[in-house]
C-alpha cells in the first residue's frame, strides 16, 4: 500500500501535536525535578552542603595546590561540632588563608556615622588582614557518614537509529563541526569560539548521542545569535540544554530521566544562587519552559522522530475515535422510546452498505 503524502493541513495538526506533547514532557520534568529536590537525600544533601564555607578562588587554588584530590574541606573544629566528624591523627592539614576582620562603626560618604532607627551606630565587618588557617579534606577524617551527593549516572546501551546522524547534520547546519575526543572531564563540549562541538569518545552511545542532543541545545540557544536572544548564567545554560536533549531523546524512544533530573536538579540550584530572593529551585525549571519547548520543538523537526510521528497519528486516530463515540451517545441519548424501539428492529435485519467521513476535533 502506497505511502499517503501529508497534506499542508495535516502537517500543521502534527506540529501542533508535537509541541502539545513537548510542553506536557517539559511539565512532568519539572514535576520530577521537584520531587527529587524535596526527598530525603536530596534534601540531606543540601542540609550538609550549606554548612561548608565557600572558598574564594585563590583559597581554591590553595587547597588544589596542596591536595588535588580534596572533595570537602572544613576546619578542625568545624569537622566536629557541624558534622560529627574527628580528624584522624598525624594527618597533615592545609593552608588557606582566613581574613582576620574586626566590627566597626558604618560611616557615610560625607564621613558621619550612620545611625539606626534607634539612634544608635550601625556595625559593619572590615577585612584588616589574613593569616593562615588549616583545614582538613573529609577523607582525612572518620565519623558519622556524610550523605552522597546525587549525581547523574551515564546512560548505556544502544542509540535509536539515526539520531546521532539526525543530530550531526542539524549541528553542522548551524555552522558548527561535530567531533570526538576528550573534553576535559565533561561529556561534551561546545566551543562557540572555534565553531565546534566535541563528544567524549569512551562513552556508550546512548549516553553520546544524549549528550550531543544536549551540546545541540547550547548551540541552538546560548550563541549570540541564539533562539530568543537571551543571555543567562551558567546553571540555567545548563537547565535549558539537558532539559531540551530529555526531550529530544525522550521522543526518539530514549528516556534519559535518571541523569537529567539530577543533572538539571544540580544546575538549578547553581543557579538559585543568583536569582531573586523567593524564586524556588523549582522555580528556575520551570521558567525555562517556553525557551526549551522551542528548542526542543525546533531540533525535532529537523531530526523527525518516527516514535513521536507514530504517538500522534495513534493520538488523532483516539480523537476521532473519541469523537464517534460521543457522537453516537448524544444521539442514543436524545431518542424517543419509538425510535430507541425503531432503532433495535433495524440492528436486526441485514447492514446496509455505508459510509462516513469523520474530521478530528482541532484544539
Amino acid at each position: 500500500m502506497a505511502k499517503r503524502e501529508l497534506s499542508d493541513a495535516d502537517r500543521a495538526e502534527f506540529a501542533a501535536e508535537r509541541r502539545e506533547q513537548l510542553e506536557l514532557w517539559q511539565s512532568k520534568l519539572t514535576e520530577k525535578v521537584a520531587d527529587l529536590v524535596n526527598g530525603d537525600q536530596w534534601q540531606r544533601w543540601l542540609d550538609v552542603a550549606a554548612r561548608f564555607t565557600s572558598y574564594s578562588f585563590r583559597n581554591s587554588l590553595l587547597i588544589l595546590l596542596q591536595r588535588p584530590d580534596a572533595t570537602a574541606v572544613a576546619g578542625y573544629k568545624a569537622w566536629q561540632r557541624s558534622f560529627g566528624r574527628q580528624v584522624n591523627r598525624g594527618e597533615v592539614g592545609i593552608k588557606i588563608l582566613a581574613p582576620v576582620t574586626r566590627r566597626a562603626d558604618t560611616v557615610a560618604a560625607d564621613g558621619r556615622p550612620v545611625l539606626d532607627q534607634f539612634g544608635q551606630p550601625v556595625k559593619e565587618t572590615l577585612i584588616v588582614g589574613v593569616r593562615l588557617a588549616t583545614v582538613f579534606d573529609v577523607s582525612q577524617t572518620a565519623g558519622r557518614e556524610l550523605p552522597e551527593q546525587p549525581v547523574p549516572k551515564l546512560l548505556i546501551g544502544q542509540a535509536p537509529p539515526g539520531l546521532w546522524e539526525g543530530l550531526q547534520r542539524f549541528v553542522e547546519e548551524q555552522g558548527f563541526r561535530v567531533t570526538r575526543g576528550p573534553c576535559d572531564g565533561a561529556n561534551g563540549i561546545t566551543n562557540f569560539a572555534v565553531s565546534e562541538v566535541r563528544v567524549r569518545s569512551d562513552m556508550d552511545d546512548a549516553a553520546a548521542v544524549k549528550t550531543l542532543a544536549h551540546e545541540a541545545a547550547h548551540v541552538l540557544l546560548h550563541s549570540t545569535a541564539g533562539l530568543g536572544g537571551e543571555q543567562v548564567c551558567r546553571g540555567r545554560r545548563e537547565v535549558e540544554a539537558e532539559s531540551a536533549a530529555y526531550l529530544v531523546t525522550k521522543a526518539h524512544g530514549l528516556d534519559s530521566g535518571q541523569y537529567t533530573f539530577n543533572y538539571v536538579a544540580g544546575w538549578a540550584d547553581h543557579a538559585l544562587r543568583s536569582a531573586p530572593a523567593g524564586v524556588t529551585l523549582t522555580d528556575v525549571v520551570s521558567q525555562t519552559g517556553a525557551r526549551v519547548v522551542n528548542a526542543a520543538d525546533t531540533i525535532l523537526a529537523a531530526t523527525r522522530p518516527p516514535r513521536l510521528s507514530d504517538h500522534l497519528t495513534q493520538s488523532m486516530v483516539a480523537r476521532v475515535e473519541q469523537t464517534i463515540a460521543t457522537d453516537r451517545a448524544m444521539r442514543a441519548a436524545t431518542r424517543s422510546p419509538d425510535q430507541v424501539s425503531s432503532s433495535k428492529h433495524v440492528r436486526q435485519m441485514p447492514p446496509q452498505s455505508s459510509t462516513r467521513s469523520v474530521s478530528p476535533v482541532r484544539r
